[in-house]
């Protein structure tokens, strides 16, 4: 079994503050500093809700869902969401936090991303299963996790992009 990840088996499942710390901790002990808590009891389910657990910069390629919308909703933490155009432009770019917006909810065909802006950032993510190797579409622009220098450099890159952004708005 993977250790960032759980597939939840019972038939009632109940989240409170000592569950999250407990996912929080289960992600400081990965040495990727991940943990994804499923609800539902496996990749094929038709629907998917997640606790995800990540780290300050961590780097989650950006995607788009062909046949379905994604949701997510802050638990702990706060994150900037980053809104791409098919080009690798920014469309739109927002922190999801406690003190700011603390839910959205996207549509099919729309590049996305999280950067943690926190140690720690849990949220819950809401999307149709099930998951497959077409759930997710990569965009050319963007490296994959796997190639670290050229990671370093598009989120050196899309930094500046937000900035510029934030600046123009």
């Amino acid at each position: 079994m993977n250790s960032e990840a759980f597939f939840n088996q019972k038939d009632i499942v109940k989240v409170d503050g000592i569950l999250i710390n407990e996912l929080k901790k289960k992600a400081r002990m990965n040495a990727c500093g991940k943990y994804r808590f499923c609800l539902q009891h496996s990749s094929q389910d038709s629907l998917h809700e997640m606790f995800i657990v990540r780290c300050k910069d961590d780097y989650m390629r950006p995607d788009k869902h062909l046949y379905t919308t994604e949701s997510h909703m802050i638990i702990d933490g706060a994150m900037m969401v980053i809104l791409f155009e098919d080009d690798g432009e920014i469309r739109d770019v927002f922190e999801l936090s406690s003190n700011g917006y603390q839910s959205y909810r996207i549509d099919t065909n729309i590049y996305h991303m999280q950067i943690p802006l926190t140690e720690q950032v849990v949220y819950y993510e809401v999307k149709l299963g099930p998951f497959t190797d077409k759930s997710n579409n990569f965009p050319e622009w963007a490296p994959a996790s796997h190639d670290t220098e050229m990671v370093k450099k598009f989120m050196k890159e899309i930094k500046e992009k937000i900035r510029m952004f934030q600046m123009s708005g």
